[in-house]
C-alpha cells in the first residue's frame, strides 16, 4: 500500500486546490481527520497542539474502531446531517479521495 500520509494530504488538497477553502481549522482537521483512527494519538493531544476547534472536527469525524465496520457505517449516515459545516467538507473530501483512489487502483477491464 501508500504511505499513511498520502491519504490525509490528498484530503486536504481536494479542499485547498479543488474546493477553494481556505479555513485552516478545516485544512488541518483534514491532515489529522484519520489520526485518532489510525495512530496512538489522543484527541486530548490533537487539542494541545492544534487546539479545541480543530479538536471538535476531528472528533466529528473519527469513527470508534471499536464498532463492527457495518455499525461505523449506519452511525456515519445517521449523524451525517447533523455534522457541522465543516465535518461535512473533510468528510466529503475524504470520501472523494478514498473514490479516486479505488478508480486509480482497480485494473482496466
Amino acid at each position: 500500500g501508500t504511505p499513511f500520509i498520502n491519504h490525509p494530504i490528498g484530503v486536504a488538497k481536494i479542499l485547498a486546490q479543488e474546493a477553494g477553502v481556505t479555513d485552516t481549522v478545516v485544512l488541518q482537521a483534514a491532515l489529522l481527520h484519520d489520526t485518532v483512527e489510525d495512530t496512538d494519538t489522543t484527541f486530548s493531544e490533537i487539542e494541545e497542539r492544534f487546539g479545541a476547534e480543530v479538536r471538535r472536527v476531528v472528533e466529528e469525524v473519527t469513527d470508534d474502531k471499536a464498532l463492527p465496520k457495518m455499525e461505523r457505517k449506519r452511525l456515519q449516515i445517521e449523524r451525517a446531517a447533523g455534522s457541522s459545516p465543516r465535518a461535512k467538507l473533510v468528510k466529503l473530501a475524504d470520501k472523494l479521495h478514498n473514490l479516486r483512489d479505488i478508480n486509480r487502483c482497480t485494473p482496466a477491464g
